[in-house]
């Protein structure tokens, strides 16, 4: 059996978009809503190390978003940790609050996260886990700068105590293209500490949004079972967000 990573979001794409700050659409929106994305990628992967098998798969979210900053959502996907009880899909259950230090370029952020998996099968510990995130985010012109940092109590599989300090960085080459790279450390109390690292753009047509990214990790082949979920690869994430439902 090749033991998961204990990672997901904030650290899922498609929901850290819808997280930490409202889309353009929330943006415009004095009334809040609820919102809703679906997408496709070509690996889910998370702090640089594949939890997808390296397979494609599907994933999305509905996203709640009200005006005083508050929100709550579930993102769902498919998973793969080639484990005997053939654990097929994940579901994050989010709750936060967003505050806006009337600058109107920085934002801080405070959320609390379940993960779990429903289908799982497995001898010993749960995959599931709590989270604890904090964020900041702030915009100069082009840029956009975020910082991450999480605490996971008990980690997926019994893996202990798991931190995590993130940062981000984004610059628009013109409003429907920008450009990206993020850096992340994470320790934990029972398994390998880890550095990761990503760099990438994305397009965005209307309702589609297209990202590139190649993603890689410090881990050993021995660290990661002798699997190639830590191989450097180049990732690609298709979006389609979807109108809103209230």
């Amino acid at each position: 059996m090749k033991l998961r990573s204990p990672a997901p979001p904030c650290g899922l794409l498609l929901a850290l978009a819808a997280v930490l700050l409202p889309t353009g659409a929330q943006a415009q929106s004095n009334r809040g809503g609820l919102f809703s994305s679906v997408g496709l990628t070509s690996d889910y992967r998370y702090q640089g190390v594949s939890n997808s098998d390296g397979n494609p798969a599907l994933q999305g979210y509905v996203h709640w978003w009200r005006p005083d900053g508050f929100y709550a959502g579930l993102f769902a996907t498919q998973v793969d940790f080639d484990d005997p009880g053939d654990t097929s899909y994940e579901l994050d259950l989010y709750g936060g609050k967003n505050i806006d230090l009337k600058d109107g370029k920085t934002w801080l952020t405070a959320e609390a996260m379940f993960t779990a998996f429903p289908n799982e099968h497995v001898w010993g510990p749960t995959y599931n886990f709590i989270q604890f995130k904090a964020a900041a985010r702030r915009t100069e012109g082009p840029w956009v700068l975020t910082t991450t940092g999480s605490f996971v109590p008990e980690a997926s599989y019994g893996a202990g105590e798991a931190w995590r300090l993130e940062g981000e960085a984004a610059y628009a080459l013109r409003p429907n293209l920008s450009l990206k790279a993020g850096v992340g450390r994470r320790w934990i109390e029972r398994g390998h500490d880890r550095t990761y690292w990503n760099i990438g753009a994305t397009a965005t047509w209307k309702q589609l949004s297209l990202e590139l990214r190649y993603e890689d990790t410090d881990l050993t082949p021995a660290q990661c079972g002798f699997t190639d979920w830590c191989q450097p690869s180049v990732i690609g994430t298709l979006r389609v967000d979807l109108p809103p439902i209230i």
